[in-house]
């Protein structure tokens, strides 16, 4: 009978969607510890002292102490939330926080058994239920000063500033899928690299190459760099002729004519017709690494001409008469658009043959990305009919854990660093011939 069967205990708790109003006894005795072990008796008065409670306590980052201890001076009006610049980020507080003060700015924003709860509460404004791009302004602010991975960045103000938009950009193209200029709880919470994780794997390595996801320095140099390089008036933004000259012109121009009608993404540039740094980023992030959600749904909106849910056969049709007339130019063979029909329903296996859905793509994600290339890049079309599949093989197997946007990055740092030490070898050998 029903009243006889074996009760099965509660097994799943829904998460929290706001912090406890009280913090509980034993966290108020942790922080209690805390000051008791540093000798504190006044009260804080350095971000250097936060910090313990801040990674053993709250349990996030240590790169989070002097940005919380800024908000606890702004929180107490010790300081003005306006008033703060680089320098002023690190410094001293003039009035000590005492215990009783920290527990106060505490209720409400600190929940230990939960980081991401912690972490949202902790970087959003108070009156917003969602993060912003400038919410992490002083979070980045603090990493640019005290990492010891961008020492070399402290003279240079602008790179330290495109570095930060930079960082944000990634975590905003991970977290805010609708582009809509929010990270909500519901995302921090689901998406993966985990960013409360990430921001704590800082503290695990001097050298911030180490940490891939979001903050490397290497690849915000890549993706500078490829801006740099096609932004030919160095005004921050693009028109259609700069993303002509992208990857040695390899996209057609009806696919750069379909990304400014900005149904594959909008653009956040405010210029009309233009295309700023971080619309660039996301494009990029689309484009080199093209078996992530994002990407497979970036491109899907570029082919799906007429927003009916499937890429149709014209629609492929369209793409591939601009790569054929290139090709012929280059004077190579061209395939028959129904052999290449025939390749891509092999490919992919759509569940109707000729009629393409997104479903279709994440199901074989692993090539998806090249049934996109084969229709928008010239570069990857002929990379893919010349490939060696034995050398696909051997770079997966030397590097099986790498995306395809961290090898691509990789390889291009490495470029960029030759070309580097090319023009430093050809300025000395060019005073030494005048001298």
């Amino acid at each position: 009978s029903a009243a006889g069967a074996a009760v099965i205990p509660r097994f799943w708790w829904p998460k929290r969607q706001r912090p406890t109003e009280q913090l509980a006894p034993e966290t108020v005795q942790e922080i209690h510890t805390h000051y008791e072990q540093q000798s504190i008796t006044d009260g804080i008065r350095t971000y250097q002292q936060l910090q313990p409670i801040v990674t053993d306590v709250f349990k996030l980052s240590k790169y989070f102490a002097a940005p919380v201890f800024h908000k606890i001076k702004v929180f107490f009006d010790i300081e003005d939330a306006s008033a703060m610049n680089k320098g002023s980020l690190l410094n001293p507080s003039p009035v000590p926080i005492t215990e009783q003060m920290l527990v106060s700015w505490c209720q409400g924003k600190v929940q230990p058994d939960d980081v991401a709860l912690t972490f949202f509460y902790v970087v959003k404004k108070e009156r917003n239920d969602w993060i912003e791009r400038e919410d992490f302004s002083v979070f980045l602010t603090a990493i640019l000063l005290t990492h010891p991975g961008l020492d070399f960045l402290r003279a240079t103000q602008e790179f330290q500033e495109r570095y930060a938009d930079t960082v944000i950009s990634r975590i905003f193209f991970v977290y805010d899928k609708k582009d809509s200029g929010r990270i909500s709880l519901q995302s921090l919470r689901r998406y993966k690299p985990s960013l409360t994780e990430t921001w704590k794997k800082l503290a695990d390595h001097d050298d911030i190459k180490m940490v891939s996801d979001y903050f490397s320095y290497e690849h915000f140099y890549v993706i500078y760099c490829t801006f740099w390089e096609l932004d030919s008036d160095h005004d921050f933004l693009l028109d259609k002729d700069d993303l002509l000259k992208y990857d040695g012109h390899a996209l057609s121009r009806r696919i750069v004519d379909r990304i400014f009608s900005e149904t594959p993404s909008r653009f956040t540039s405010a210029v009309p017709g233009q295309m700023g740094y971080d619309d660039f980023i996301r494009f990029l992030l689309c484009d080199q690494d093209r078996q992530t959600d994002r990407s497979l749904e970036y491109w899907f909106h570029v082919f799906d001409f007429d927003g009916d849910g499937c890429i149709r056969d014209y629609e492929m049709k369209y793409y591939y008469e601009e790569q054929s007339q290139r090709l012929e130019c280059l004077s190579y063979d061209t395939i028959p658009f129904p052999d290449i029909m025939c390749q891509m329903n092999d490919m992919i296996a759509p569940k109707t043959a000729g009629i393409f859905k997104l479903a279709d793509f994440k199901k074989r994600r692993k090539v998806a990305g090249t049934f996109f290339a084969l229709f928008s890049s010239l570069n990857k079309f002929l990379a893919f009919e010349h490939r060696d599949p034995f050398q696909s093989k051997q770079d997966q197997m030397n590097n099986p854990s790498a995306s395809e946007w961290e090898r691509w990055c990789a390889d291009e740092y490495l470029r960029l660093a030759m070309e580097e030490e090319e023009g430093d070898e050809g300025d000395d050998d060019g005073g030494t011939g005048g001298s």
